[in-house]
């Protein structure tokens, strides 16, 4: 069983939500204790299905026309700005790509100018690359010099009971007042598999009793998919999973299957509920099934659950506790 997101205390601190998307790391920001003021997305869809699950406090907002003085102040910021343009799978352009370059510089901005006590950006590894270590640098050296102890880390959520291989870059900024700095939590040796996390699910079906678990994706395989393995098995965590349906893991049934040896009666992909309980997503949470499918699979990435939960946490104990 997958480590359960328990409902803790108000802790009196409060949150806004930038790329807000559909509330997935906000699920365990709100469990460790914090109340969520505002939270903003460019997606109607998102912020719908944020504010039937989370509160409603989501708007649908372009950061680019959104002015600092129309996002509350808060005690923490939390942004995992578009990661496109530095994935392995995407433009590879940084902060030169025209569409979502720029969606660091807007998170920086709203930090510069409201100055909340602590903020949290998240990232791909691809952040950490070579080609893109200019515009990290810059952008870590933006936020010193707006008066914050910045701390990074490349993490594998996978060390922290997360049951997917998901390495992502963590970002955490503390206002220098505070005359304190951020450590990132110790790994856990509870780590969590596939089993854990969807073994205990049926086979995806209209009646199964369980919500967004009645259809997945079937499409076919693009030439970069099948040149790798896309399958793990059920004693091992997922590979991350991505917004792209397309580029979805497959299931661990039938097992030992090789897509790079053979294409023929390959197993299914995963179903959004089986992506969102890898993603440590309590079953409480779902999709309104008015959504497009390939939408619903867009909307399940994010930071997940449970690592939110306990970074909350951390956060609270480090910094914000008085």
């Amino acid at each position: 069983m997958l480590n359960k997101i328990t409902q803790l205390h108000d802790n009196r601190c409060t949150m806004v939500d930038m790329f807000c998307g559909a509330g997935i790391g906000a699920i365990g920001f709100k469990a460790s204790g914090y109340k969520i003021i505002y939270a903003f997305d460019n997606k109607k869809y998102a912020v719908d299905t944020y504010n039937k699950n989370i509160g409603n406090h989501a708007v649908i907002k372009d950061v680019r026309k959104l002015k600092e003085s129309e996002v509350p102040y808060a005690d923490i910021y939390v942004g995992g700005f578009p990661c496109q343009p530095f994935s392995e799978a995407g433009s590879q352009l940084g902060d030169k790509d025209k569409k979502l370059g720029d969606m660091g510089y807007h998170f920086y901005r709203m930090i510069n100018t409201n100055q909340p006590k602590v903020f949290i950006g998240e990232n791909v590894k691809g952040l950490t690359f070579k080609k893109h270590s200019k515009f990290l640098n810059q952008l870590l050296d933006h936020f010193d010099e707006s008066g914050y102890n910045v701390t990074y880390k490349l993490i594998n959520c996978f060390d922290y009971g997360v049951p997917q291989d998901r390495e992502r870059v963590f970002i955490v900024g503390v206002r220098k007042d505070l005359n304190k700095t951020f450590k990132f939590p110790e790994e856990t040796n509870d780590k969590k598999v596939l089993l854990d996390a969807i073994g205990n699910l049926p086979e995806p079906n209209d009646n199964c009793g369980f919500k967004n678990h009645s259809q997945y994706y079937d499409g076919g395989f693009s030439p970069r998919y099948i040149s790798r393995n896309r399958q793990r098995q059920w004693h091992e965590p997922s590979f991350t999973i991505v917004s792209t349906a397309r580029q979805l893991p497959l299931h661990p049934n039938p097992s030992n299957y090789d897509i790079r040896k053979t294409q023929l009666n390959p197993p299914r992909r995963f179903t959004v509920r089986e992506c969102l309980r890898i993603q440590t997503v309590p079953d409480w949470f779902s999709f309104d099934d008015s959504i497009d499918l390939l939408k619903q699979y867009e909307r399940c990435s994010g930071i997940p659950s449970y690592f939110a939960y306990i970074l909350g946490q951390e956060i609270y104990n480090q910094i914000l506790k008085v």
